[in-house]
């Protein structure tokens, strides 16, 4: 007896079809775990170059790696974090500005592959200071404008993002106290900067330590604007804490050392 069912029964073709399709969608997912880990590996390659101080090496680990993480923004942003993380171990100016322009590079791909991942915001924000002392006036005057409103959106994106109260932090306090006639210069050639106060910088340091009370970094800028104002006992109380605070980072442990130091020199 003729059924309905069998005028909508696929061809043997489309079982072939399908199952030519399911191969090419595994050996796909295959392929994209197998960049992954290659990527992972490479990473942890160059980290182990990088603890034995061995910059040249831990740089072609990471350049390597660099191709596999062309579309993902997770891994942009820690390959970004990996090439600054290489600039407190070299002394080399030349290398330095080199590790400086490929971080930047490798974080306005993050930020173009997801916009509002606001990790990728802070770390465009964070290699544009990083850029600083390799460009001229003007370029300054337009990044350190593009770093508020980077912080500005990541803390929109994220309001835990604690990195983006600390850079934000960060910038009204060099802007803060710019000297005066290097402002008025600003001003007059290149349209100026948003205003900055110490009173803001202090607020937002401050949160970010409500954020992350174990970064030292945060503890130490935060001394650092408690210093410039002339209230040296609470600088000492937050260079304490630096002192006191395991360093999570590279970034942590310089900030301690200068910490060590300014104590010293406040005694």
């Amino acid at each position: 007896m003729f059924s309905f069912f069998t005028q909508i029964q696929p061809p043997a073709r489309f079982f072939r079809v399908g199952f030519l399709l399911a191969i090419c969608f595994g050996l796909i997912a295959v392929k994209s775990f197998a960049a992954d880990l290659c990527f992972i590996n490479l990473l942890e390659q160059g980290n182990q170059a990088a603890q034995r101080g061995a910059v040249a090496n831990a740089l072609k680990f990471y350049s390597t790696a660099e191709p596999l993480a062309a579309t993902n923004c997770a891994d942009l942003c820690l390959l970004t974090k990996r090439y600054c993380d290489l600039m407190h171990i070299t002394a080399s100016p030349e290398v330095q500005k080199n590790l400086a322009e490929r971080a930047l590079s490798v974080a306005l791909r993050a930020e173009s592959v997801n916009s509002t991942n606001a990790t990728a915001r802070l770390c465009v924000a964070v290699c544009y200071a990083k850029n600083f002392p390799y460009v001229d006036t003007e370029t300054k005057v337009k990044w350190s404008r593009a770093i508020k409103s980077e912080c500005e959106t990541a803390i929109a994106l994220d309001p835990k993002q604690d990195v983006g109260y600390y850079l934000l932090g960060r910038w009204h306090f060099g802007v803060a106290n710019m000297n005066i006639f290097l402002k008025g210069l600003l001003r007059i050639v290149y349209g100026g900067l948003p205003a900055a106060s110490n009173a803001e910088a202090i607020s937002n340091f401050k949160k970010a330590i409500d954020l992350a009370p174990h970064r030292i970094i945060h503890h130490f800028e935060l001394a650092r604007v408690y210093e410039a104002i002339g209230k040296e006992k609470l600088a000492r109380v937050e260079l304490e804490k630096c002192r006191d605070l395991k360093p999570v980072d590279l970034d942590d442990a310089d900030a301690q050392s200068a910490a060590e130091k300014n104590l010293t020199e406040l005694r």
